[in-house]
C-alpha cells in the first residue's frame, strides 16, 4: 500500500533559496540540501496541523533533522519563521500531504461540533419538551373523552378493557358525537331495557364491534291513521257518561 505523498516541485533543487541554504550549511551538493528539506517538510506534515510547531526551538528541529543550523538557514531565505511561541512553516499548503489535510479537516469538524454543541443541546430539550407537551395534551383529551363515554354507557364492566379499546379507536369529535348519539338511543331502547339490561354488551365489546353503527329499533307506539278516531272515542265516552248520569237521575226520582 502506498504511503502519504508530499508536494514537491521538480525545479526545487535549482531554486535560489536552495542554493543559498546549501552555501550557508557548507554542503557541496544541492541534492543533499533538498533531502534535508524534505525531512523538515515531512516532520511538519506529520506533527502539525497548519505548519505551526508551538514550543519547538530551532535547536530541537536541527537535532531532529540531523543538521545544525538548517532551521536558521531556512529562516534566512524566508522558508521558516522563528518567534517566541515556536516555529512556523510559511506556505505550508505547498508541501503538506494527506496526513496533514486529514488532521486539519478533523480539527475543523471538532471545532464546528463544539460550536454547534450548545445550539444542538438547547434545541433537543426544547423539541423533546414540545413533543411531551403535545403528548400530554392528547392523553388528557383522550382521558376526558373516555370518561364521558364511561359515564354515558349503562353497563359499567371491565373499565380497563374499555379504556384500551377507546385508546385504539382514537375517535375524533365527529365519531364521538355519533357514539354518544347512538348510546342515547340505545339506552332508551327496549333491547337494552329488558330484563334489567341483561343484554347490554360490555363496553369494550361494543366499541370493538362498532356498535354505534347498528340500527336502533324505535320504541314509540304507532299512531292511528285516522286523526279523528280519538275525537270520536272521546265524544262517545262523554256521551256515554252523560247518558249514565241521566239514567242515575231518573232512577233517583223514581225511587223518591
Amino acid at each position: 500500500m502506498a504511503g502519504d505523498w508530499l508536494k514537491f516541485e521538480s525545479s526545487t533543487p535549482e531554486k535560489r533559496e536552495v542554493l543559498a541554504i546549501t552555501l550557508e550549511l557548507g554542503f557541496d551538493d544541492p541534492d543533499l540540501t533538498v533531502g534535508k528539506l524534505l525531512r523538515v517538510w515531512r516532520w511538519f506534515d506529520q506533527q502539525t496541523v497548519n505548519g505551526n510547531a508551538v514550543s519547538v526551538t530551532p535547536a530541537l528541529l536541527d537535532r531532529l533533522i540531523g543538521v545544525t543550523g538548517i532551521t536558521q538557514a531556512m529562516a534566512n531565505v524566508g522558508w521558516m519563521l522563528i518567534n517566541a511561541e515556536g516555529l512556523l512553516l510559511p506556505n505550508f499548503d505547498r508541501h503538506n500531504g494527506k496526513t496533514a489535510k486529514n488532521r486539519a479537516l478533523t480539527a475543523k469538524r471538532v471545532a464546528n461540533f463544539k460550536g454547534n454543541a450548545g445550539i444542538v443541546s438547547e434545541a433537543l430539550p426544547r423539541e423533546e419538551k414540545r413533543r411531551e407537551e403535545v403528548k400530554a395534551i392528547g392523553d388528557c383529551k383522550k382521558t376526558e373523552s373516555f370518561d364521558e363515554f364511561w359515564k354515558a354507557y349503562p353497563k359499567k364492566k371491565n373499565k380497563g378493557d374499555a379504556e384500551k379499546s377507546w385508546g385504539k379507536l382514537k375517535p375524533d369529535t365527529d365519531l364521538q358525537n355519533k357514539i354518544f348519539k347512538s348510546l342515547e338511543l340505545l339506552t332508551a331502547s327496549e333491547d337494552w331495557k329488558k330484563q334489567g339490561g341483561q343484554f347490554i354488551p360490555y363496553p369494550a365489546s361494543w366499541l370493538n364491534a362498532k356498535g354505534w353503527e347498528d340500527e336502533v329499533q324505535s320504541t314509540s307506539k304507532p299512531q292511528s291513521a285516522d286523526p279523528a278516531e280519538g275525537q270520536v272515542r272521546t265524544f262517545n265516552g262523554e256521551a256515554q257518561t252523560f247518558y249514565n248520569l241521566v239514567g242515575w237521575v231518573a232512577d233517583g226520582r223514581a225511587s223518591a
